[in-house]
């Protein structure tokens, strides 16, 4: 006869044994996913634990294993789950394509004709941003960066923006890590990386000042999902003889622009145009 699927369809549920950590983490992340549409928020240990049916200290050994691959993060206020952005990049990198790039192709394209540089779009993996799209300018010098590629999170454009709206943790977490330095301009002290980031928040959009690359500035905007998160970031890259305080302000603004646009295109809310008091790092 044949043996009843487990809720989340992986084996006998009468031998909890037989399952592997694999199948039982990703039980808790098909859980995670599952609870997150329905409550449109976090996700207590204790619900979940009720969801999969395991023993609570496995649960909380396994989303602490999530939680450091990147595929589940935890609310610093609350203490609730919900999934990590590497899932993100998983599907990016499986499925050659994602809704956000879908969104926010066309509008990278209109910011390309705009400003007359090269936009990318990226998300955040630990200490790395990735580019996961990215539009050529049609004239102009030629930016030299691939889909795919990585940069340290902390001294790109791109990074400031994804992690000025991240929770203060994250940002702690890279400066206990050490800050690289690039070059003699990158953010090198755990102090100057928070102003910097305070600085991001208020104008909107963050800045690479000859950071990452020496010779090249940019600018980068942030981009939210349903439930106000930061998912991803779009950034906009100039080289320093075209790219002098009034043009960073100018293409920035765009910038700031266009990522609401993308925001507004995949259902996401902008936190800042409902925030109320001193914003939250």
């Amino acid at each position: 006869m044949q043996q009843p699927l487990s809720r989340s369809g992986f084996g006998d549920p009468a031998d909890d044994r037989r399952q592997s950590s694999a199948d039982k983490a990703l039980e808790i992340l098909m859980a995670l996913g599952e609870l997150t549409l329905k409550s449109g928020g976090g996700i207590r240990l204790t619900d979940l634990v009720d969801h999969v049916g395991h023993p609570r200290p496995t649960v909380h050994r396994l989303l602490g294993d999530l939680k450091r691959s990147g595929f589940a993060i935890q609310e610093d206020a609350t203490g609730r789950y919900r999934l990590g952005p590497k899932l993100l990049l998983l599907s990016a990198q499986c499925l050659g394509g994602l809704d956000i790039r879908r969104v926010a192709q066309p509008l990278l394209r209109e910011l390309v004709e705009e400003t007359g540089h090269t936009a990318h779009l990226g998300i955040m993996d630990k200490q790395w941003v990735v580019f996961i799209d990215k539009v050529e300018a049609t004239r102009g010098i030629r930016i030299v960066s691939t889909i795919g590629q990585r940069r340290e999170i902390t001294a790109t454009a791109l990074g400031k923006a994804l992690l000025a709206h991240s929770p203060r943790r994250v940002a702690e977490e890279r400066i206990a890590e050490g800050l690289p330095k690039r070059t003699p301009n990158s953010i090198d002290s755990g102090e100057r990386l928070f102003e910097e980031l305070e600085r991001t928040r208020a104008r909107g959009f963050a800045i690479d000042d000859e950071e990452c690359d020496l010779g090249i500035r940019c600018v980068a905007a942030p981009i939210f999902d349903h439930l106000g998160a930061v998912t991803a970031a779009i950034s906009v890259t100039m080289m320093i003889p075209q790219a002098d305080w009034a043009e960073v302000e100018r293409i920035g603004t765009a910038a700031r622009q266009v990522a609401g646009k993308i925001t507004a295109g995949l259902g996401g809310v902008d936190p800042s145009e409902n925030r109320v008091g001193p914003e939250r790092s």
